[in-house]
């Protein structure tokens, strides 16, 4: 399998998050790191995962502000201007929202206030994410030798 098309695997897990259809991360774990890029995969996981433990909708908030303005290099202003009046006038949430239809479209989060909601802070949720990261990742630190004694 070639390296795009585990990227490409990993996106459409991305969006499954974001649409609320994902599946846990150990059915998919070996395919999307094929590449030997765990790392990569581990975010995804870490998202899924936050997703389960704390509010859905403001981790699928995180997800549209990020695929708004990391999946494209190019900014699409007529495609941006039609989302935005689609959310500005309550006709589109977040369940309808794909990767294609965010890239490159470049919402600010007044945007995804309107989505998810006033309530939502996303310094804290990012925080709240890589403590997640921090736990379900973090090295496990080798346990100390103990050193035996023969001598009385």
């Amino acid at each position: 399998m070639s390296e795009v098309r585990i990227e490409l695997a990993r996106l459409a897990y991305a969006e499954n998050i974001l649409r609320c259809t994902n599946e846990p991360p150990e059915m998919v774990e070996d395919l999307l790191s094929l590449d030997g890029e765990l790392e990569k995969a581990r975010r995804w996981f870490t998202f899924a995962e936050a997703k389960r433990r704390f509010d859905p909708n403001i981790v699928r908030g995180l997800l549209v502000y990020l695929f708004s303005h990391y999946t494209s290099a190019e900014f699409d202003p007529r495609k941006r201007e039609i989302l935005v009046r689609e959310i500005t006038q309550g006709r589109v949430r977040m369940r309808d929202l794909t990767i294609e239809r965010l890239a490159g479209t470049r919402l600010s989060w007044e945007h995804i206030f309107r989505l998810v909601g006033r309530q939502f802070n996303p310094t804290r949720e990012k925080e709240k994410i890589k403590e997640l990261y921090t736990q379900l990742y973090a090295p496990v630190p080798a346990p100390t030798p103990v050193e035996v004694s023969y001598e009385h």
